[in-house]
C-alpha cells in the first residue's frame, strides 16, 4: 500500500507521486485511459479525407444518446475550446467476459481532453479513482434517479453510466464537457493488433504469473494478451512501484503513438483505415459526436501529434477517514480547473517537499 502526500502540487506526467494502490484493474485502466486520448487524437486528425472512408468509420462507433441526463444547472461554454471526456469501463460483459466475473461496471479511469481553440494545445487531465467527491443526483438508462451522495469518483459510472461521470466531472470542475469517449478491455488489445504489434524492450526474462504474461529478454514485439500483461504487471519490472509502471505504460503509449503516425502508415489509405476501424469499433460516445463534428475537430488538430498532448493530475491530498483514499487540494486543483475553463496557460507545478513525497511502504 502507498501512502497519499498532504497536500499535493499539480501533478505532471514523470513526477506524479502515486495515489494509494488500487486494485488491480484500475493499474489496467490508468494505461488504457491514455490508450484512449491516443486513439481519440489518431482517430480525428487521421490522413483519411474521402467522406465515404468517414462515414464508414462514423458508423462502427457504438453510441449513447444522453440527452436529458445532464441536468439544466451546466457549466457556462465561455469559449470555442473542446472538452472531451475519457471514460475506461471494466464491464466484463459481451466480449470482455473473459476478464472476469466483476459485476456492473466503473470508470477506472477518467480523464478530461482539453484542445484550445484552433488545436494550438491540448492537455489530459487525469481524476484518480479513489479520489472522495460530492457527486449529484443522476438519471440511470431506465429513468430512474440514483439521490446525490459523497463516495470515490468512479462510483459515479455504475450509478448511472457515462451521463453521470460528465455531469459528475462537471459539477467539480465547473468546466463545460462537450463530448464524451468510453473505450473497454478489448479495446486494447484490438487497436495494438490493428498495428501489427508494439515493440518493447525487457531487460530480463519475465514470468509473472498474476499478469500472465511470460517474456524472454531483449527487444520484441508484443501483441494482444501480451501487450495487456506488459503494461499491467508491476513486481516483474522495475522497483516495484506504481510510479515505475506508470512510466513503461507512457513508453508503450509513445511507441504505439509512434506507430500509429508513422509516415508509412499515414500515407497508405489502407493501412490508415484499418487501423482507424479498429478504433472506431473499440469505442463508445455520445450521439453528439457525429461526423461532421470529427471532421471540424480533424480539421483543428491537423499538424498536433499525440505526443503534444500535455498530461496533468488533479492535485490530491489524504482523506483522512481513510488512508486508502485521497481527496481534491482544491487550493492547487481550482488554478488547474479555472485555467482550462478559461484557457489559459497552466500554473507551473511546485517543488514537493522531501518530507512530504509519497514512498509506498
Amino acid at each position: 500500500m502507498q501512502r497519499a502526500a498532504a497536500p499535493s502540487p499539480v501533478y505532471y506526467a514523470g513526477n506524479a507521486p502515486p495515489p494509494p494502490e488500487p486494485p488491480v484493474r484500475g493499474r489496467l485502466w490508468r494505461v488504457l485511459g491514455v490508450l484512449s486520448i491516443v486513439m481519440s487524437v489518431v482517430l480525428v486528425a487521421g490522413s483519411l479525407t474521402a467522406y465515404g472512408f468517414w462515414r464508414r468509420l462514423d458508423g462502427q462507433i457504438d453510441r449513447e444518446n444522453v440527452d436529458g441526463r445532464l441536468g439544466v444547472d451546466r457549466p457556462e461554454k465561455l469559449n470555442g475550446s473542446l472538452n472531451i471526456l475519457l471514460i475506461g469501463s471494466d464491464s466484463r460483459a459481451g466480449r470482455n467476459a473473459g476478464y472476469g466475473t466483476e459485476p456492473g461496471q466503473r470508470s477506472d479511469t477518467t480523464i478530461l481532453l482539453h484542445i484550445s481553440p484552433g488545436g494550438e494545445n491540448a492537455i489530459g487531465i487525469s481524476f484518480p479513482r479513489d479520489s472522495m467527491v460530492q457527486m449529484p443526483s443522476c438519471k440511470r438508462r431506465n429513468g430512474t434517479t440514483v439521490p446525490a451522495q459523497f463516495g470515490m469518483i468512479n462510483t459515479a459510472f455504475s450509478n448511472g453510466g457515462p451521463a453521470c461521470t460528465w455531469k459528475t466531472i462537471e459539477s467539480l470542475t465547473d468546466i463545460h464537457i462537450d463530448h464524451y469517449v468510453e473505450v473497454d478491455f478489448a479495446g486494447f488489445k484490438r487497436v495494438v493488433d490493428a498495428l501489427g504489434g508494439v515493440e518493447i524492450c525487457v531487460p530480463r526474462r519475465i514470468d509473472d504469473p498474476k499478469a500472465e504474461l511470460r517474456l524472454r529478454a531483449g527487444r520484441q514485439v508484443v501483441r494482444g494478451d501480451e501487450a495487456l500483461g506488459y503494461v499491467r504487471t508491476r513486481y516483474a519490472l522495475g522497483d516495484g512501484s506504481d510510479l515505475d509502471r506508470i512510466k513503461r505504460q507512457q513508453a508503450f503509449m509513445a511507441s504505439v503513438t509512434k506507430k500509429a503516425t508513422d509516415k508509412g502508415m499515414l500515407t497508405d489509405p489502407g493501412r490508415t483505415y484499418d487501423f482507424l476501424s479498429a478504433v472506431a469499433k473499440s469505442i463508445k460516445a455520445d450521439e453528439d459526436l457525429t461526423l461532421s463534428v470529427m471532421q471540424r475537430l480533424a480539421g483543428s488538430l491537423r499538424g498536433m501529434s499525440a505526443g503534444k498532448v500535455r498530461f496533468v493530475t488533479v492535485p490530491v491530498e489524504a482523506y483522512p477517514q481513510d488512508r486508502n483514499r485521497v481527496q481534491f487540494n482544491r487550493a492547487l486543483a481550482e488554478p488547474l480547473f479555472r485555467a482550462v475553463r478559461e484557457d489559459n496557460k497552466l500554473p507551473e507545478p511546485e517543488p514537493v517537499p522531501v518530507g512530504n513525497q509519497v514512498k509506498p511502504v
